[in-house]
């Protein structure tokens, strides 16, 4: 709990004293996104009511002692009063005339509702809105962007306000945006500073994904839960919080997708793993190139070795973004599910003994690829990782183990790979 927050908690239980009541007031004149948050967090309804009685019945109602202490809070209530009537006045004025937005670009887009024209560089006011087919990206007037793939629909509240009923958007808020609400059927989106996706297209869950930064989910009983970058979670219809096992990001047109994969275009049909954090697994079809990310939250990548290339049978294979964070975890389970007639591939680093269970299960290929952490003001030298090879011609699920041997588990631990081909295309592994 920040500052901020001890303050406005401390204010809602009439527990500050004059120094503290003086430090939240200025927080609240200087600052006007935390004057927002204060108004909009609903910690000051029946303080809000009383600000709006004549300053003698509020001086007279305010459960403190001492002039000087009753104006301090006055003034507080006051801004916040302030604020509202602001708010009232905005919201007002949206639902009469809607929120601007500019139609960044669109792809085969039908809407069923109303007169919005959906051609790219055009503006319209909206309130609700539904996107019967294709792909629509719009933009607010905070630089807030949203991008809904159909079928969807929306409501906009304001232009830091908007409710998805159903489908799917992926939200990239820029400077201004911080703070950007997104409501859910199950859950409420807070925005930190962050690229994020929620899918709404099944009645009874809503998918988050984090794609880069963080954001807060609010309950609707007031718990707040914290998803960093690379994380996901499932929210069911009664509000809990469920795993997320993987999602799946399509490397040409940025679009992704959660649950498992039986429609052919991906040869990894799910991953999952035993562990109990909200990390998310990334399948990217055909993603296997050079200088790709090894993991969605860590600054790494798959690259040639100075003395060789990545081997250009292996180039578009499908690939697995696992958690760096997993690599030393020594009772990891990952169950990967392939389509029939798959190859599938480990990268093992070189001088990192092999489990027993890679050993037992695949095939060293002979052929090696490299991996580098990218780091500001520091040029790092690709490790070799060996490429290990599993023939499943019927599919199925193939369970993997730990990064390394029990014993040689520890800090300096690198993560393995994951990468799948077609059966026919992979090379034949060399004795």
């Amino acid at each position: 709990m920040n500052r901020f927050e001890e303050l406005t908690a401390r204010y809602s239980e009439n527990d500050l004293d004059d120094r503290e009541s003086g430090e939240l007031r200025d927080l609240l004149d200087g600052n006007p996104d935390l004057l927002r948050e204060f108004v909009v967090t609903g910690i000051r309804e029946e303080q809000l009511r009383a600000a709006l009685r004549s300053s003698r019945a509020l001086e007279e109602s305010l459960p403190f002692v001492g002039a000087r202490t009753r104006r301090s809070k006055l003034r507080i209530l006051c801004l916040a009063a302030a604020a509202v009537i602001a708010l009232s006045i905005a919201t007002w004025t949206h639902m009469t005339r809607g929120v601007e937005v500019e139609v960044i670009a669109s792809r085969d887009v039908r809407i069923s509702n109303g007169s919005f024209s959906p051609e790219a560089g055009s503006r319209s006011r909206v309130r609700d809105l539904t996107v019967a087919e294709g792909l629509l990206k719009l933009r607010l007037a905070n630089d807030v962007s949203i991008e809904l793939l159909a079928p969807a629909r929306l409501s906009f509240i304001d232009p830091m306000h908007v409710r998805i009923l159903s489908g799917k958007a992926t939200v990239d808020v820029g400077p201004h945006g911080k703070g950007f609400i997104l409501d859910a059927p199950q859950t409420r989106v807070v925005d930190l500073g962050t690229r994020f996706g929620v899918d709404a297209s099944t009645t009874d869950s809503t998918g988050v994904v984090v794609i880069e930064g963080s954001v807060e989910l609010h309950s609707r009983e007031g718990r707040v839960d914290h998803l960093a970058e690379g994380e996901g979670v499932v929210v069911n219809a009664f509000g809990t919080i469920g795993k997320l096992d993987q999602a799946r990001f399509d490397p040409h047109t940025g679009q992704w997708s959660t649950g498992a994969l039986d429609d052919g275009s991906s040869l990894i049909r799910s991953v999952r793993n035993n562990q109990k954090d909200q990390s998310v697994y990334h399948i990217v079809a055909g993603g296997l190139v050079e200088a790709v990310p090894a993991h969605h939250n860590r600054n790494a990548r798959w690259v040639s070795l100075p003395e060789r290339p990545i081997p250009a049978w292996l180039l578009g294979a499908d690939l697995v973004l696992p958690a760096h964070a997993h690599r030393d975890r020594a009772d990891l389970r990952v169950t990967v599910t392939v389509a029939p007639s798959t190859s599938l591939f480990v990268f093992q680093r070189r001088n990192q003994p092999p489990p027993s269970w890679l050993v037992e299960g695949f095939v060293p290929t002979g052929e090696r690829i490299g991996k580098v952490s990218i780091e500001e003001h520091r040029e790092n030298k690709p490790v070799a990782f060996d490429i290990w090879r599993r023939d499943t011609p019927e599919g199925g699920e193939v369970v993997l183990g730990p990064a390394a041997r029990p014993e040689a588990i520890g800090a300096g631990t690198i993560h393995y790979g994951i990468a799948a081909l077609p059966l026919e295309v992979a090379s034949r592994p060399k004795r």
